[in-house]
């Protein structure tokens, strides 16, 4: 799969650790790395998206029309607070991607997270 070219705003699925460190779920993730760092490094870094409810005051609610392309099957959260880096061959495909608002309120709660 790393022949794929991502962007920042793309949602993918990959095998990625639990916050324990002990075992793996596929699922899905949005790419927060910006595309100049995407095209040189081998790895991404991802926002973890889950179907549960919120979580915490960091998690951005994600539906349908939060979308550029693609399909989203369930209403999620993008988890701010849960950041990952994963080998771009660990990707096994992209979905879809956020609108550029979405993209934004994502930003503006790392922001928060991060008192940038």
């Amino acid at each position: 799969m790393s022949s794929l070219s991502f962007n920042q705003g793309d949602i993918v699925v990959a095998h990625i650790l639990f916050s324990e460190q002990i075992g793996v779920k596929k699922r899905p993730a949005l790419v927060i790395s910006n595309s100049e760092y995407n095209k040189k490094s081998d790895d991404l870094v991802l926002l973890k998206i889950t179907s549960r409810g919120k979580r915490t005051d960091f998690d951005v609610p994600l539906v349908q029309s939060d979308l550029a392309d693609g399909i989203l099957k369930v209403e999620s959260q993008v988890m701010v607070d849960n950041p990952v880096t994963a080998y771009k061959k660990i990707i096994e495909e992209k979905i879809a991607a956020v609108n550029q608002n979405k993209l934004e309120e994502v930003k503006q709660k790392i922001k928060k997270l991060y008192d940038l």
